[in-house]
């Protein structure tokens, strides 16, 4: 009881009710107290106003002609009325003549007079007046009694009905009570309900709108409201788990930087180490490295290879840096394929490597003319250098008019599943002992994909029945304007 007390529904309702009730007992006790006295004063203006038209009518007849004009007075106004002359005789009265309880000991006394009067033995009230009459033959005095006990009994018909009325409005104003709170209120607790839940980010259950009204224009807004939020927490959840991937992916280039760079400290660190051991040996004369002329080339070429492999890292360094941008323009595929191809005669005949060639000519693409360059070389040399003597390199190049397809492949070759993935990892090579003249330096497949990643071109390298190929799909023929 004590929260329905304090619930919205239940203040509307004792509120309402209250209202209701105190309004119709001050109704009843301003009808009970006040309507007669205005009821004299009504009758009693209504009569002076009569008079007044009487006066008006008679003034121009004789009072032997004015009998049924002061009849209609009489019966309109429901008064006893009594015409005498100056000598106090009665001239007129009328049919139903309503008996005058008291009248003026001196009929000729001026100025005429009225009074109000009550006869408290029987409970009656009395309107007596006394006012000259002039007609056409003479002034008269008219003496008026009216009855004022109709309008007292209707008062206490009103105070007696009052309790059995009391009742009636009461019921009324308490199942009006109960409908007009429960009108008012459960639109309010609706969208208290539909507040909670979005307190809570429950934005599931909406507000009815169909009111014109200012709840309706309150739920349209709360409405309103719980969309804007949903969408804002939908946009903070996706940047959210946006921001915790780009934290994630940063820690994992971190990593991958971190041991990018431990890689090439192992890298460098060898030949550095090889070559200063065998300056050492030859500056001291020690055992076999008394033949400088044999080690010097061997630190020279040491020295070579550590030259490419520093260039490869600044290579990818380039790739890697932030405001890299290709130089994009349309590039005769088919004339950089051939180019690259013929560099690798020599290396191709020394391994007796049959080199198959099907290049389609005049075949056109869009990208950066050194960095493709690099990419191609780079598969066709591992095509090279990975397979056995006296296998079959293939190396096509077709347009299909709806994309162009760039095949590598090399017979006798074989890479596990599992290393497939890795190979695209820097430093990462098949030959398990590090050794530069049969397994380079680790970054050429690492530098590749970082060249068509960046030209968005994709690529594949895969197994197939007689050995390894290397797939890259362009788009479509897009030749010079």
């Amino acid at each position: 009881m004590n929260k329905l007390r304090q619930g919205i529904t239940g203040k509307i309702f004792i509120i309402t009710s209250l209202l209701l009730f105190v309004s119709t007992l001050l109704i009843f006790l301003l009808f009970y107290f006040l309507l007669p006295s205005y009821y004299y004063q009504y009758k009693t203006n209504r009569l002076e106003n009569g008079f007044k038209e009487l006066k008006t009518q008679v003034a121009s007849i004789p009072i032997t002609e004015a009998q049924e004009t002061l009849d209609t007075f009489a019966e309109q106004y429901n008064a006893g009325l009594l015409i005498v002359d100056v000598q106090g005789s009665v001239v007129y009265r009328p049919p139903v003549y309503i008996q005058l309880k008291q009248l003026p000991a001196d009929l000729l006394t001026p100025p005429p007079q009225e009074r109000f009067h009550s006869d408290e033995t029987k409970g009656e009230r009395i309107y007596t007046a006394q006012k000259p009459l002039t007609f056409l033959d003479g002034t008269y005095i008219a003496f008026i009694s009216v009855t004022m006990q109709p309008i007292d009994e209707a008062s206490d018909a009103i105070f007696m009905f009052m309790p059995y009325v009391g009742l009636i409005i009461l019921l009324i104003s308490l199942g009006g009570a109960m409908l007009y709170a429960k009108v008012i209120s459960q639109p309010l607790l609706r969208i208290n309900r539909v507040a909670k839940r979005m307190a809570q980010l429950d934005f599931s259950e909406q507000c009815e709108e169909g009111a014109q009204d200012e709840i309706g224009e309150l739920s349209r807004s709360l409405n309103e409201l719980s969309r804007n939020l949903e969408a804002t927490m939908s946009d903070l959840t996706k940047a959210n788990t946006k921001l915790k991937d780009d934290i994630q992916r940063e820690r994992e280039l971190e990593a991958k930087r971190r041991e990018f760079l431990a890689t090439i400290s192992h890298e460098l660190k060898s030949p550095i180490t090889a070559v200063m051991g065998q300056l050492e040996g030859m500056i001291h004369n020690i055992g076999a490295y008394r033949d400088r002329d044999k080690y010097l080339q061997r630190s020279y070429e040491i020295m070579q290879e550590l030259r490419g492999l520093v260039n490869e890292i600044l290579e990818l360094s380039k790739l890697e840096m932030v405001d890299f941008a290709l130089k994009l323009e349309p590039l005769n595929l088919s004339e950089l394929v051939e180019g690259v191809i013929k560099r690798f005669d020599y290396f191709s005949s020394s391994k007796r490597i049959h080199l198959q060639t099907d290049i389609q000519p005049a075949v056109y693409v869009r990208a950066d003319p050194t960095w493709l360059e690099k990419a191609v070389s780079n598969i066709i040399d591992n095509a090279i250098k990975y397979a056995p003597e006296e296998a079959t390199v293939t190396v096509s190049l077709t347009d299909t008019g709806e994309g162009i397809c760039l095949r590598v492949g090399n017979t006798g070759a074989h890479i596990d599943e599992e290393e497939i993935e890795r190979l695209f990892q820097a430093f990462t090579r098949l030959e398990k002992s590090r050794n530069r003249s049969t397994g380079g330096s680790g970054l050429g497949l690492f530098i590749v994909k970082r060249i068509l990643e960046v030209h968005r071109f994709p690529y594949q390298l895969a197994n197939t029945a007689d050995g390894v190929l290397f797939t890259i799909r362009f788009p479509a023929s897009s030749r010079p304007d």
